[in-house]
């Protein structure tokens, strides 16, 4: 009886779920690297798929040429999916690419630690910060409507129109006051991600407030600015 009591425990301890709530539950930094050592690998990768999807959806949605189409058009599902995957691509790039580099740049700094594999792990719970980021912003990019006179039909029977469609729709996309909504909260993400990230840092790598800063700050202004370019 104690034995089947003892497997439930540890199964409940393995939901997703569980270690998210327990994150939030800690009182300290130490803490919350303790929750995160204890479960792994897969409530990081699960932040990493939220983010995944809802960029997906994003781009979906904001793809001009779907936007001229209409969302819902013959081959829709095939353009979902490759857009889900170039999201997931570019999810899992920025997660590499921002938290391999902090990690770079504070192992270099301590006089402890080269590089803690830890800095990924809590990557994965950070950047779900962006999965309503996108969710909101999928909102706002859905109420964007297609300009006058534009339709892919017209330009499939001239082909030289093509690059003069796809220069327009773009221009008149990106130049939109969602985008730019979109832009602004993408930017704040990355803001309050970095910020959530230093004591972190300063405890992963042993390092001082003043070191801590100097591993995040950097990359984050990186990220910062490229949430206002892409």
């Amino acid at each position: 009886m104690s034995h089947r009591g003892d497997s439930d425990h540890r199964t409940s301890d393995w939901t997703v779920i569980r270690p998210w709530r327990k994150l939030l539950q800690s009182s300290d930094t130490d803490g919350m690297i303790r929750v995160v050592r204890r479960y792994g690998w897969l409530p990081a990768l699960f932040g990493l798929a939220l983010h995944s999807i809802a960029r997906g959806a994003f781009e979906y949605l904001s793809e001009p040429f779907i936007i001229v189409e209409g969302y819902v058009f013959p081959g829709w599902p095939a353009a979902l999916v490759v857009n889900v995957l170039f999201g997931s691509f570019v999810v899992i790039f920025s997660w590499f690419c921002y938290f391999g580099l902090i990690g770079v740049i504070a192992g270099f700094l301590s006089t402890e630690y080269d590089m803690v594999g830890d800095i990924f792990k809590f990557g994965g719970y950070l950047t779900v910060l962006f999965a309503p980021v996108f969710l909101v912003g999928s909102v706002l990019i859905a109420t964007v409507t297609a300009p006058d006179g534009v339709s892919t039909e017209v330009v499939a029977e001239n082909s030289d129109g093509t690059a003069e469609f796809a220069t327009t729709a773009y221009s008149f996309v990106y130049d939109t006051p969602q985008m730019h909504a979109i832009r602004i909260l993408k930017a704040v993400a990355w803001v309050v991600t970095g910020f959530l990230l230093l004591p972190i840092v300063q405890h992963l790598y042993e390092l001082d407030e003043k070191r801590s800063v100097m591993s995040v700050l950097p990359v984050t202004l990186v990220g910062v600015i490229t949430a206002f370019l892409l």
